[in-house]
């Protein structure tokens, strides 16, 4: 059963010593299905991804985000040790994409949760950037 729920995100970066950080709630959708927890919402200009659907795939171990919409689709795998590798189309060609997780919390049940987060994004050759992500799901 599908639920109307509102999502809190609260996500930063630290770029050379520097973060940036932002915090939104937003309306979405959750619901159970074949033993995992998704919960669906739109971006917005706030987080950088106006005009695209974000839907987190959550299990115990294991925290898949998937973006369609104005960008090209891009997906994450978020797992406590691993590194997770893959490709992000930009209108400029490819990038590599590489996701370590250095620690994640999750804890969701039928009524909603919460997931905590964090990672590296490494981009091509370049530096890995530290991120943080926290999202707090509340049934409307």
């Amino acid at each position: 059963m599908e639920s109307n729920v509102w999502i809190k995100l609260r996500g930063s970066q630290e770029i050379e010593g520097e973060e940036d950080s932002y915090e939104l709630i937003t309306e979405g959708t959750y619901k159970k299905e074949n033993g995992r927890y998704i919960v669906s919402y739109e971006g917005s200009e706030i987080t950088g991804y106006e005009n695209t659907t974000t839907t987190l795939s959550v299990e115990k171990d294991n925290v898949s985000m998937l973006r369609t919409g104005a960008l090209a689709p891009t997906q994450m795998i978020f797992e406590k040790g691993n590194k997770y590798t893959g490709q992000y189309e930009t209108p400029f060609g490819f990038l590599y994409v590489g996701v370590i997780t250095n620690d994640m919390t999750v804890n969701v049940g039928d009524e909603g949760g919460n997931i905590e987060l964090d990672y590296y994004v490494q981009f091509n050759d370049n530096d890995p950037v530290k991120n943080a992500l926290s999202v707090e799901i509340t049934k409307k």
